[in-house]
């Protein structure tokens, strides 16, 4: 199965398993999950098994401890995301070197970001050959607050793929090839295609996908612009696309500038669809342009995880981090009251169940980045405002048109 499905799958089977938990008070909980490693067992263990280390993003981090000469088995140190060095300890209960390995968090002694959960055991374990290899890994934990049940399918996920990318770069594999890609993006894009064509019809169907792909392609020009290494595009059904990078900026000005390309960069494109299709009356263009004008619009709602909800969280960066909360927490809320008016009870739930983790202190304190000058700030409202001000005059130039030849 492809590698982001199988993603979507144990995030979706995960989330599922929240309201039911609740329901009958189960708080213990296993997390499993094992990925292909296009690296050697013996590199992929030096990764998983190393208590001095440097691993692949996004995020990026650096794993720097020690053993602890009074306490056999405990090592103690820091872990590093972006410029924070977050305390950090554990101890292994068992080794089988070469093969697997368990430790115990000791929670009391790391930085509480790291307190997502009472008695946390992890478990890694490697399987293969001297020229490709499986990770399994495995965490258990009993939760003491319901936003932990929401993040740690991710966070586990997030750990994994960490290691994976890290033994593939020392393999000198680094990266997914044109190929991959491509077949990333045509696989989630098929699957896109026939969930649009359940909701609309087929010419529909067509415009939304293209929309969709022109405004991932202003992401991933943003991400080469400022060398953030591009991963592929990926559609997913039902919702839209995402671009993906290797990271996420190292400033709220390139995560501000990335974020605002997608809509920004959809508008060329836009521009001289209009211009075509009031040349050539031709529907199908006039459709595709309003398409593209309320897509684009819309994903500068102020509201996250849409660009418009990125480009406020750098613009928010210079407030502090329950600031930025609190107003990120109301504009959600907003969200999901316009989700109900409009009868969109899938984006509801997707907006509640994503809204813990995004509002998370541990969330913000990872992604806490050099924040905007002001400068910055004036440059990124102004191609804010420009690019939501060119959407709302395209699709009121489009009705109008369309009024008038109805009227006609």
């Amino acid at each position: 199965m492809l590698p982001l499905l199988q993603n979507l799958l144990f995030l979706i089977i995960e989330l599922l398993r929240v309201p039911f938990d609740l329901v009958v008070g189960t708080k213990r909980r296993i997390y499993e999950v094992s990925r292909f490693v296009d690296a050697p067992k013996t590199v992929a263990w030096n990764v998983v098994s190393a208590h001095k280390i440097k691993l692949e993003g996004p995020p990026p981090m650096e794993l720097d401890t020690e053993p602890d000469p009074a306490r056999p088995g405990v090592f103690t140190g820091t872990c590093q995301y972006n410029d924070k060095r977050l305390k950090f300890a554990y101890q292994i209960l068992a080794e089988t070197p070469g093969e697997a390995m368990t430790l115990r968090l000791l929670t009391d002694e790391c930085d509480p970001i790291y307190r997502v959960g009472d008695d946390y055991i992890g478990a890694v374990a490697v399987a293969g050959d001297d020229r490709q290899s499986v990770i399994t890994e495995c965490c258990e934990l009993t939760h003491t607050k319901i936003s932990t049940r929401l993040l740690m399918p991710l966070t586990v996920l997030r750990s994994l793929y960490s290691l994976k990318r890290t033994a593939e770069a020392r393999a000198g594999r680094r990266g997914r090839n044109f190929g991959d890609q491509l077949t990333s993006a045509v696989i989630t894009g098929a699957l896109t295609f026939a969930s649009f064509s359940a909701l609309f019809d087929m010419s529909t169907a067509v415009i939304l996908l293209l929309v969709v792909l022109l405004h991932e392609l202003g992401h991933v020009l943003a991400m080469r612009w400022v060398d953030i290494p591009v991963r592929g595009i990926y559609f997913i059904p039902f919702f839209g696309g995402v671009a993906v990078g290797e990271g996420f900026g190292k400033s709220e000005a390139v995560r501000g500038f990335v974020a605002l390309m997608g809509p920004a960069g959809s508008m060329l494109t836009t521009g001289l669809f209009l211009w075509l299709s009031l040349q050539n009356d031709d529907p199908f263009l006039a459709d595709l342009v309003l398409l593209s004008a309320v897509v684009n619009g819309l994903n500068l709602l102020p509201i996250l995880p849409l660009d418009g909800g990125r480009i406020l969280q750098a613009l928010t960066s210079r407030l502090s981090p329950r600031g930025a909360r609190s107003i990120h927490g109301a504009l959600l809320l907003v969200g999901v009251g316009l989700a109900a008016w409009f009868g969109d009870y899938l984006l509801m739930a997707l907006i509640l169940l994503i809204a813990p983790g995004i509002l998370s202190k541990q969330t913000y304190a990872l992604n806490q980045v050099m924040p905007l000058t002001r400068r910055e700030m004036a440059w990124l409202v102004c191609g804010y405002g420009a690019t939501l001000l060119f959407y709302i005059g395209v699709a009121e130039r489009i009705w109008t048109t369309a009024l008038v030849a109805g009227g006609s």
